[in-house]
């Protein structure tokens, strides 16, 4: 094409773009968004103090190794359930199969710092379960019948039980969708069963298993309240201790920037490893595996390998919550207990309402103006979702609090005008952590839409507002109470953005739960547990509604 006619078409086009209010709207909310990521990213070559030269020689080391062995265990170890119980019920039947492809998903709904404390006080000298052993079955526990659970191992364990779903969910969707003619192919060539597990189903599994362990060390990255229950320093509790302990935001910011760049690796890895490799089975060859009925033994032995993950990771835990329940609720359950319900459910449900119209109106924008630049600020305003919570908060924190010393002359005499520690500060935080959550449900939902109902609404003459108010919104609205829903649910469950940002003398469900565990006062925790537990069920059957959908 010449070059006279190309020029001019771009010129167009970039005038288009730089004249258009949603994508200026776009680029404002991308930035906002992204500034607390900025801050934290701009810090990591300012050379440090002494204290920072303290925690650089002294500290690190072991936040680093901690960090390394806990992401490294849990790996292995959600590997090793997720997949296994993954292929069983996906590709065996037997009795209770179908109970276990969703049953297998609840301990998701159970946060890694309640499933810790919980099984702490279920392994306790004077737990229950020890009383028992001993006083009934004579046996002599000492103080640990098995191990200290209060250890590295032990979080190991825990953090694992609370995320082997991540690849569960990822390794049965795919495992699902495999074509028999792989099968066949390699049973024809005299491979057994076992081999063709190892050679052929697991290879073609790998995007689908990295995916969901990558999901896992993430969540294990952004964990602040097993870690600091059980004793393990990490990165995420270095944060709060160069923050809180050494009162230095310098170092605290230092260690933000090492662990958002550890995670950003992270990413850059797995998308690296998956390259432009295709796995997809789903050709004019595709034929669907016909699960193999197992045998007695076979069955038995299903059974029993889906049974642990389940008990471990959600029957114990809850069952063992709702007897602390049952013994505290009569002086827990009082009009502190009301306010902290108001504060957590209040909070969720602004934070759920900002995140969902910020990524509805991101969606629509992508959908009406496609272009790199566009899809660019998209994936720009969803990062935070990639990082740990206490970096967001850190992030936030900082530039909030320049911002509060710079315009302390706005205040007036006896008074104070600031932002930081403030309902304001803690929304914004939700929605740079929780943008991902509510733009992929709503853009889901948006690709859904035919381009053509956007044409025929514009050559009536009707504005793009309009054109999201009376088209897109009615069909999103399954869309938007999903991803509203999700939201206010992590939201529920947040606790180290919660706590760095949270204002003077405000608690949540999370807090106190968090706080009664950390004074040693268990079971005064569960009630609080035991609401955010119930609340974090919901989107489970959602979701197992949505498979059986599909399936």
């Amino acid at each position: 094409m010449n070059l006279k006619i190309i020029l001019p078409i771009l010129s167009l086009q970039t005038h288009r773009q730089l004249t258009n209010p949603w994508i200026w709207g776009t680029l404002f909310a991308a930035f906002i968004i992204a500034l607390p990521l900025l801050v934290v990213f701009s810090n990591i070559l300012i050379p440090g103090d002494e204290t920072w030269r303290h925690i650089l020689k002294n500290l690190i080391p072991t936040y680093v190794l901690n960090t390394i062995l806990l992401m490294s265990g849990v790996a292995v170890i959600t590997f090793i359930i997720g997949v296994s119980t993954a292929w069983l019920v996906s590709m065996h039947r037997f009795p209770g199969y179908r109970f276990f492809s969703w049953a297998l998903i609840l301990p998701i709904a159970l946060p890694a710092y309640i499933s810790g404390f919980t099984w702490a006080g279920i392994l306790d000298y004077t737990s229950p379960v020890y009383v028992f052993f001993r006083n009934h079955l004579g046996i002599d526990t000492g103080q640990y019948l098995f191990f200290n659970i209060l250890s590295l191992p032990g979080a190991i364990i825990i953090l694992s039980l609370a995320f082997y779903p991540y690849v569960f969910l990822i390794s049965r969707a795919y495992f699902s969708r495999q074509s028999s003619a792989l099968f066949e192919v390699a049973s024809s060539l005299g491979r057994k069963k076992s081999q063709i597990f190892f050679k052929v189903a697991l290879p073609m599994a790998r995007p689908a298993i990295v995916a969901g362990i990558s999901l896992a060390l993430m969540e294990v990255l952004n964990d602040y309240g097993l870690a600091r229950y059980f004793g393990v320093d990490t990165f995420t509790t270095g944060i709060f201790t160069a923050w809180f302990s050494f009162s230095h935001p310098q170092s605290a910011l230092k260690l933000s920037a090492y662990l958002m760049v550890f995670v950003l690796m992270l990413i850059i890895i797995e998308r690296v490893q998956r390259g432009k490799m295709r796995y997809d089975m789903l050709g004019s060859a595709y034929r669907p595996v016909n699960p193999t009925k197992l045998s007695r033994t076979g069955s038995i032995l299903a059974i029993i390998i889906c049974l642990i993950p389940f008990m471990l990771g959600f029957v114990i835990p809850l069952l063992m919550l709702l007897y602390w329940s049952s013994l505290t609720y009569s002086y827990v359950l009082d009009y502190r207990f009301t306010e902290l319900l108001f504060n957590s459910f209040l909070l969720a449900g602004i934070a759920s309402l900002v995140v969902t119209l910020f990524a509805l109106f991101i969606a629509f924008t992508v959908k009406s103006f496609p272009s790199r630049f566009v899809k660019f600020l998209s994936r720009i305003a969803t990062l935070g979702y990639a990082l740990p919570g206490a970096v967001v908060a850190i992030g936030i924190l900082i530039p909030f609090l320049w911002i509060d010393s710079h315009f302390a002359f706005l205040s007036q005499p006896g008074m104070r005008i600031a932002i930081t520690g403030t309902w304001f500060a803690l929304i914004f935080a939700y929605l740079v952590r929780f943008m991902a959550v509510g733009y992929n449900s709503i853009d889901s939902g948006m690709e859904k839409i035919s381009p053509s109902l956007d044409e025929a609404s514009r050559s009536l003459g009707m504005s793009n507002m309009k054109t999201l108010g009376k088209i897109h919104i009615p069909l999103l609205s399954g869309s938007m109470v999903s991803a509203a829903l999700l939201v206010f649910i992590d939201v529920l469950k947040e606790l180290p953005l919660t706590l760095i940002l949270r204002p003077f003398n405000f608690d949540t469900l999370a807090i106190r739960a968090f706080e009664f565990a950390s004074d040693e006062r268990v079971a005064e925790a569960a009630p609080a547990s035991i609401i955010i537990i119930i609340t974090g069920m919901i989107p489970v059957f959602l979701l197992n509604r949505l498979m059986g959908r599909k399936g």
